[in-house]
């Protein structure tokens, strides 16, 4: 650039200069910084990184909020932008597989779960302790920088989750799920994760269910407001019941019952064709969201099939202030749907959650079994879209209409996918089932794709086959939809190894 071009830009006015940097990309704002002083400067600025979050194609975290200052956008942007690179180009070689490795961590025993937080922190837990990893340590030593941040008293772990979001003002959170027992009792304590100034990190207990004040504990569900919890028995009247946690507001609801044993209910069976011929029914199921607590039950009768019953209940507006709602509080039911064809599996691909700024429904990502009239024992592995249609106007009993619709089949119908991640556009990591080849691949939806209703439907999947190869098999444990990293075991004779790959390099 000669010196007359560079003068006349560094009189441009920075509404000009703006104008010019929407039509960049990522590479070329980051290239324009080597010019002169003056559009460095201006390649720094929260107006820019803030234009380009809004018109990104790839997948990036939820924004750009106000609380992020330009350096937490850019940083967030070019890390998703080098991820989608990669997908996009492919990776399969050792030699790339070398590169992509942060992180190898070896342990003996038998792990209960294995969890990335914020693309950062590796947790693992055992039967009696879990450890934390911070994976931006530079360290030779596999074990080192590990820390427990949890360690049983009189009792072992028997289950252990963990689930990290952004809440609706930008800022990050987690929470863990413990499931203890002990030779008398046996509890399910929710905890929030925190990150110290010094990097330190901490579990702070936020509400404890013990089992016998509801003689049954089954499932918790995790999701990006709400951690729901399904308990039951004959202490709680009328079968199986949802505790519902706000982690945010420390807020607790009881929903309204949803029992397994579902022709008894004189409210739900008006809603069935033939219920006094259904022959076997599923667990309530459970999908949340930011807005929405969705129960679902699946049944068979021999005349229809498959169907699934669906019971949306309305979450209130985040509040500022923390205080206690006791339990007996209801949440009210908002939208009532009756799906055929299909029953919900015991791993939900996607609950991804937005909202249509055309017609204001709720749209979510499932995983479902399909079934074919002719084989309504058979069942075929899908993903598809619910839609909780808006109830305008707003009424005390109105009650809204859900509605279901399958999206294209991918391309290994029988691979094992991960738990879900929860943002408006979702990207899931999965591998072939295990045994079959050492393949990790990759999956998006993109919600936001115009034409819902136009029978486009090939456009609202995007489908990496095969971004890694492994001579061996390797069993995909977590990964980062934003950062890029993803964590793999493999099983030796002795000892287990967990590997830690960054696609954002």
């Amino acid at each position: 650039m000669s010196d007359s071009e560079t003068l006349s830009l560094n009189h441009l006015p920075l509404e000009i200069l703006h104008s010019v940097f929407h039509y960049l990309d990522i590479p070329d704002i980051l290239g324009i910084r080597r010019v002169n002083r003056y559009l460095n400067q201006v390649s720094h600025s929260k107006h820019v990184w803030s234009d380009v979050y809004r018109k990104a194609e790839f997948i990036c975290p939820p924004g750009p909020f106000l609380s992020r200052s330009a350096h937490d956008l850019e940083k967030a942007l070019v890390s998703s932008f080098r991820v989608d690179r990669n997908l996009r180009h492919g990776g399969s070689t050792q030699t790339e597989r070398s590169t992509l490795k942060v992180r190898e961590i070896r342990y003996t025993g038998v792990d209960l779960r294995v969890r990335l937080v914020f693309g950062r922190f590796l947790l693992v837990a055992f039967k009696e302790e879990v450890r934390c990893y911070d994976l931006n340590l530079d360290t030779s030593d596999s074990n080192s920088g590990a820390s427990i941040i949890y360690r049983t008293t009189g009792a072992s772990l028997r289950s252990f989750d963990c689930v990290s979001a952004v809440d609706a003002e930008g800022r990050s959170f987690a929470c863990a799920v413990l499931n203890e027992i002990t030779k008398t009792a046996a509890r399910i304590s929710i905890y929030s994760l925190n990150v110290g100034e010094q990097s330190e990190v901490t579990l702070d207990l936020l509400h404890q269910f013990e089992r016998g004040a509801f003689n049954c504990i089954d499932t918790v569900d995790l999701g990006p407001r709400v951690i729901v919890v399904n308990v039951g028995g004959r202490v709680i009247e009328g079968g199986w019941h949802h505790v519902v946690l706000d982690v945010h507001t420390h807020t607790q609801f009881m929903l309204s019952s949803f029992v397994s044993d579902i022709k008894w209910d004189s409210e739900v069976a008006s809603e069935l064709p033939n219920w006094n011929a259904v022959e076997e029914f599923t667990s309530p199921t459970s999908i949340s969201t930011s807005t929405h607590v969705l129960v679902a039950v699946s049944f068979y009768t021999r005349a229809a099939g498959w169907s699934t019953f669906f019971q949306a209940f309305s979450l209130p507006p985040p509040h500022t202030h923390r205080y206690s709602i006791p339990a007996s509080t209801p949440l009210s039911l908002s939208h009532r749907g009756l799906i055929p064809g299909i029953n919900l599996p015991e791993i939900v691909l996607l609950h991804d959650a937005i909202l249509d700024s055309t017609t204001q429904d709720v749209v979510i990502a499932i995983r479902v079994h399909a079934f074919e009239s002719s084989r309504p024992r058979s069942p075929l592995s899908k993903h598809g879209i619910l839609r909780l249609s808006a109830v305008q106007p707003p009424g005390d009993h109105e009650v809204g209409t859900i509605t279901f619709r399958l999206l294209s089949p991918i391309g290994h119908p029988r691979a094992f996918f991960l738990h879900p991640s929860f943002n408006g556009t979702g990207r899931a990591f999965y591998t072939l089932e295990p045994g079959s080849h050492g393949i990790v691949s990759a999956l998006e939806y993109d919600l936001r794709t115009r034409g819902y209703d136009d029978g486009e439907q090939e456009a609202k999947v995007v489908e990496y086959p095969s971004i890694l190869r492994f001579p061996t098999p390797r069993t995909l444990l977590d990964y980062d939809p934003y950062a890029g990293r993803i964590c793999l075991r493999s099983t030796m004779t002795k000892y287990s190894v967990i590997e830690i790959l960054d696609l954002a390099v």
